[in-house]
């Protein structure tokens, strides 16, 4: 092989590498499925320890119905102080979906590391993942409760879709 061979296919296996989707890890239940994008990058704490925040689409299809959960984790405690809403009931995220910014309401999900997206029944929900879908790419800002400073995290969407069109439960109305 001449180097001007070796520079294309170099060339060509980086720019394929740049051009994949997140993975995708799915996880199988009895007519449930999540699939779980992880973050580009984890984020530093003070402590030394790094965090990889993640963002799951939760699937469920019981008889003729589904239903749809969004879930962000951003793999250790929030700061809820300041970015409450006014009722306290939400924790508000800043988010950048398709090039626009964005607040978003999520309520607590089990815990204090993991929040659900605040809709008020499943075809917001739904309407709010064909965003995301429909973005590629999206920025969730939060506090990280051991630094406090503003985190962004990036989430590459790219191949949720695909494999969300494998299950039956995950089929978007």
């Amino acid at each position: 092989m001449s180097i001007l061979n070796v520079s294309r296919f170099v060339a060509i296996v980086l720019w394929s590498s740049l051009c994949l989707g997140q993975e995708v890890h799915v996880s199988r239940g009895d007519g449930s499925v999540v699939l779980t994008v992880a973050a580009q990058k984890p984020y530093p704490l003070a402590t030394g320890q790094e965090k990889l925040p993640t963002l799951s689409v939760s699937c469920v299809h019981k008889g003729k119905k589904t239903g749809h959960n969004i879930v962000f984790s951003a793999g250790g405690a929030l700061v809820e102080d300041t970015d409450m809403d006014a009722k306290g009931a939400q924790q508000i995220f800043k988010m950048t979906i398709g090039g626009t910014a964005q607040t978003t309401g999520w309520v607590p999900y089990g815990n204090t590391i993991t929040y659900a997206y605040f809709a008020n029944n499943d075809a917001e929900r739904v309407k709010f993942i064909q965003t995301l879908l429909n973005a590629g790419k999206v920025f969730i800002e939060f506090k990280p409760f051991l630094t406090g400073a503003p985190t962004t995290s990036v989430f590459d969407l790219s191949n949720l879709r695909a494999e969300m069109d494998k299950s039956p439960a995950c089929a978007l109305q």
